[in-house]
Parts: C-alpha cells; structure tokens; sequence
C-alpha cells in the first residue's frame, strides 16, 4: 500500500534539493506527483508544515539506519570507529533519505538544514535539537568506552563528543566540498588519528 504522506515528504525533499527550497512550491509538489494541491493539504496545511514533516521524516530514517548500521556492536570503542567509517554515508545523506543511489543534486540536505536554520527560529531549535540528541548519544557511548577501560579517564564526554560530531560533520562536508577527498579514505585516517590520542 502507497504511503501518501510519505511519498509527498520524498518528493518535496527532492525537489529541495533540486531547485532549492526558496523555488518550491506546493502547486509544484503536487504537480510532481501527479496529485491535486488539496490532496497535499489534507496531509499538510501548509509548507511550514510540510518542512516539519520533512525534518521528521529525517529523523525516522536515520534511526532506522542508525538501528541496523550500529547493531551488534561490541564495544563503545567499536561505535565510534563505526561512527567514522560512515562519514561517505553523512556526505551523501540524500541516498539514506531517498532510497535511490547516489545523485548528483544542486543542493545537499546540509545546504537545505542551513537554509531552514535561517528561515525561521524555530526551525533552527528544531534543527539544534537534533544535534543535540546525536552528541548526547555520543556522549553516553564515550562514557561506555571510559568505563570498559578504552579511552582515556580524563576525557570529558560532554566536550568530546562535541569534538567528535565537528570532526565528522566536519569531514563528510569537506568531502562534499572537494572531489579530491576520497571518504573512505578520510574516514579512516580521521579515526586512526583521533585513536593514537584518546586511547588509554
């Protein structure tokens, strides 16, 4: 069965990340998947609605992603070499969120976060919430590997994590930046270069 509200998040993402979310519109939501402009109201009442949806949808597919990426894991160490390894995935973000390969777009979906950031407060406390989560579970993860003797006691996780986030945030986005940069490559010499100072 085709989930509506779904395939019209997907599809305004999309467009997004295509023509730039200043230059879409609903009629052009609509007209995209082939549906009537009160047929996206029923699911949106208007595009600042359909922006939450998309920030939720984000949400929902990178947990799940997050749930299979990070299953079985042994150590607190183990997650956050495995957080590294996925900075090809962070940079090209848009291919967990569409289920397509990856494509070449205008935009990316960081390009479209620092733009809603911008276009109203409350979607930049929106948008720092969910940094925020992520550097919390972090944080726990960093205090695992404290306490399973991995990492160094005098480590703060609460900045560390911090640290963490920027140098992989940091790192997908250069790589978006640079064609240059191979991200799997990055991925490794990041974490091998993290891990000589941080292990106990």
């Amino acid at each position: 069965m085709i989930n509506t509200k779904e395939v019209i998040l997907k599809t305004a993402l999309r467009l997004f990340l295509q023509k730039g979310f200043y230059h879409v519109s609903m009629n052009m939501i609509a007209a995209e998947i082939g549906i009537s402009k009160p047929a996206i109201y029923h699911h949106f009442r208007n595009k600042d609605a359909m922006v939450e949806g998309v920030l939720d949808y984000f949400t929902e597919k990178m947990d799940e992603w997050s749930k299979e990426y990070f299953a079985n894991l042994k150590s607190g160490v183990d997650f956050i070499e495995r957080m590294f390894r996925a900075i090809p995935i962070f940079k090209d973000v848009e291919t967990v969120l569409l289920d397509e390969t990856a494509e070449s777009y205008p935009y990316s979906y960081n390009d479209l976060l620092t733009i809603l950031s911008k276009y109203k407060p409350e979607f930049r406390s929106r948008i720092a919430q969910d940094q925020m989560r992520a550097r919390q579970r972090l944080q726990n993860i960093i205090q695992q590997a404290q306490s399973e003797n991995s990492l160094r006691p005098d480590l703060q996780p609460s900045r560390f994590s911090m640290l963490i986030q920027a140098i992989i945030e940091g790192s997908a986005f250069l790589c978006e930046l640079d064609p240059n940069l191979n991200a799997d490559v990055v991925s490794n010499e990041m974490f091998q270069s993290l891990w000589r100072l941080i292990k106990k």
